[in-house]
């Protein structure tokens, strides 16, 4: 690793001037139309979880600086604009949508812009009661549509399915995701394994879903990415939210292949390891996680990705901060930051 990771957004400074939103993560950042965009999840005042967006103006090269404006309503630039409504109570991720994945494909052979994310109907985040499932918006005239139903749901092994990372090869849909009996609370240990699988429309007929990563190797993110004539898979692991020690490095690195395949082995043996969370700064050093991975106007590849914050005591904080005529931090049981890193040793061709 050459470069020094940079942070961007930290829960623990807030987002001023947005007011409306407590954490976000997640980042997904791609080229569209000219404009480089920033699609991520945001945890509101209300507790639930929704997709946000930001932007740099339009033209404006890739930067790993923090240019980016997030999207906002009009005439109130302190509120964060949702791509779309809270789903209704009944709905099956009403309390949350995270996680997401733009994807540019084609469906009957018409072009098709989608989001795929995490959605969960439980209160609470970690060591929810309730499994995720994986769904997807559309867009269409101008707006982000939601498909009704889930894409992916769980089985008897895994009740969940979250992290979806989608890629449109040679005209299928093809997504690798997570699973696990539940998503690890304080004292858990994760149990992620992550599949493959893909679809002709991306909606339903899924092939049957290809184990990738086992619970051994502990992987939950993996994120595949097409350059020039190679493929990259951008991997990491949940994210050790309350620092314990039985949890694996929560680092983060890439696989090659010269495919988009669903089997291990026609990926690199051993992955390239771009940042060590445990011995790094102290925004990122509780685990890497939620990352994508994009080519710049000059064609560097830049990643962007969520972290947690080293475990902190709140009183501690709030007081330095008060010191330092500072707001305190939204109380929290850890701390969420997104930050990025210009990567100039991997081979592109």
């Amino acid at each position: 690793m050459e470069a020094k990771p940079n942070l961007l957004y930290s829960m623990l400074d807030g987002y001023k001037p947005i007011r409306n939103l407590l954490g976000l993560g997640d980042p997904c950042v791609e080229k569209i139309d000219d404009q480089w965009w920033m699609f991520f999840g945001g945890f509101q005042r209300n507790f639930k979880n929704n997709l946000f967006s930001a932007s740099l103006p339009k033209g404006e090269p890739l930067t790993t600086e923090n240019k980016w404006q997030i999207s906002t309503y009009p005439g109130k630039s302190h509120k964060a604009k949702p791509l779309l409504p809270q789903p209704k109570e009944a709905a099956w991720d009403r309390y949350g949508l995270h996680e997401p994945c733009y994807v540019e494909g084609k469906v009957n052979g018409k072009p098709v812009r989608r989001i795929y994310y995490t959605g969960r109907s439980a209160s609470n985040v970690l060591g929810n009661e309730s499994p995720y499932s994986i769904g997807c918006l559309e867009l269409r005239h101008g707006r982000w549509f939601r498909h009704p139903d889930p894409v992916m749901i769980g089985t008897v092994r895994n009740d969940s399915v979250l992290a979806p990372k989608v890629i449109y090869d040679e005209g299928k849909w093809k997504m690798w995701f997570a699973a696990t009996p539940h998503e690890p609370g304080k004292g858990d240990i994760p149990m992620h394994e992550v599949y493959a699988a893909e679809s002709e429309n991306g909606l339903d007929t899924w092939s049957k879903p290809r184990l990738f990563f086992t619970r051994e190797d502990a992987f939950t993110h993996a994120r595949p990415k097409k350059i020039n004539n190679m493929y990259y898979l951008l991997v990491s692991r949940c994210g050790n939210a309350f620092g314990e020690d039985t949890y694996k490095p929560q680092d983060l690195w890439l696989f090659k292949s010269k495919t988009a395949s669903f089997t291990r082995a026609d990926w690199s043996e051993a992955p390239q390891l771009l940042i060590k969370a445990d011995t790094g700064e102290d925004w990122y050093q509780n685990g890497i996680f939620g990352s994508c991975l994009c080519m710049d106007d000059n064609g560097e590849m830049v990643i962007f990705f969520s972290a947690i914050n080293k475990s902190i005591y709140w009183i501690n904080e709030a007081g330095a901060k008060l010191k330092q005529g500072k707001k305190p931090p939204f109380p929290a049981p850890f701390y969420f930051t997104v930050g990025n890193l210009r990567v100039k040793n991997v081979q592109t061709k």
